[in-house]
């Protein structure tokens, strides 16, 4: 399906916007005419796709550099935005990262948690008014079909001595969801959208932190499968719903596939677990209160 709507002068702000997804996402709303501000760790990769896009498209592109991982880090990349925009039309929260070993964060957090959750949290919790000060505006995060495997059982983090690699990726994609869904019925009454998007399994640099041998199966298992998608593919729900002015009414409590709405795993919808995770989050990051009662009075 060809993306006819126009990104001209929209905001949009990008997580892991330096590889895969992120890239061909900044890529495809650039040739749109989107402001970006690509947010990764990478500061080589980042400061040079900046300046391609800029040269190629004529797009408004500028790179901050942030560890999602590190609460200081993501507090300065939301400062630097702040300074940059006081209204923001579109947050992709598409960092995501998985770790074979155990590491913990400078704070005290495990790592796959904190980059894939924590860090986005905390994100759209400081960039909230932002996005409730444009006439309309969307956050989406990235989960993946991986949150289905995880153990439901409100343990959101491993500790060295029983780190488990799948369930420590599955529950942090399981947060995804759990965080978008709530996030849309917080936000409730607003002209802020929450949605979340399964991209599917794409053949990017994902876990090739973990090391070049894990990294080639990874890829090779799906590869068998026939279930690899190229970044452009994966990429495009993203793009969908960036740009499309009109979505499906079940839009906020489904994940989306293929531009599809389809229903999440059924812990997704737990709103027990949901809660918890919220608390939580708030508790980790020291994002208290979150500031969606201020949102919804920018609503009215």
């Amino acid at each position: 399906m060809a993306i006819t709507e126009r990104m001209d002068g929209k905001r949009v702000v990008i997580t892991g916007a330096t590889s895969g997804i992120g890239r061909a996402t900044a890529q495809a709303l650039g040739q749109l005419g989107a402001n970006l501000l690509l947010v990764s760790r990478d500061r080589a990769t980042g400061t040079a796709l900046a300046s391609h896009l800029r040269k190629t498209s004529g797009a408004s592109a500028e790179f901050i550099e942030a560890d999602l991982s590190s609460f200081a880090q993501v507090r300065a990349a939301a400062k630097q935005i702040r300074e940059r925009w006081s209204t923001l039309d579109t947050l992709l929260n598409n960092a995501g990262a998985r770790f074979d070993a155990y590491a913990s964060t400078p704070d005290n957090c495990e790592q796959t948690f904190a980059t894939n959750h924590l860090g986005h949290f905390l994100l759209t919790g400081l960039l909230l008014d932002c996005l409730t000060s444009a006439p309309s505006a969307r956050i989406i995060t990235v989960s993946s079909s991986a949150a289905a495997q995880a153990i439901n059982d409100g343990l959101w983090q491993f500790g060295p001595g029983n780190f488990d690699r799948k369930q420590a990726y599955a529950k942090s994609k399981l947060a995804n969801l759990l965080f978008a869904f709530e996030l849309a019925r917080r936000l409730a009454g607003t002209a802020v959208t929450s949605l979340a998007v399964d991209p599917g399994v794409v053949a990017t640099r994902f876990a090739r932190n973990n090391g070049l041998i894990p990294w080639f199966k990874h890829l090779l298992y799906h590869g068998r499968r026939g279930e690899l998608l190229r970044p452009a593919q994966g990429a495009d729900s993203l793009i969908y719903l960036a740009t499309t002015t009109t979505l499906p009414p079940q839009a906020a409590d489904h994940c989306f596939r293929l531009r599809q709405p389809i229903r999440a795993c059924p812990a997704a919808y737990d709103t027990v677990a949901a809660a918890h995770l919220w608390n939580a989050s708030i508790a980790l990051t020291g994002l208290d209160p979150f500031p969606e009662n201020r949102s919804r009075q920018g609503s009215n």
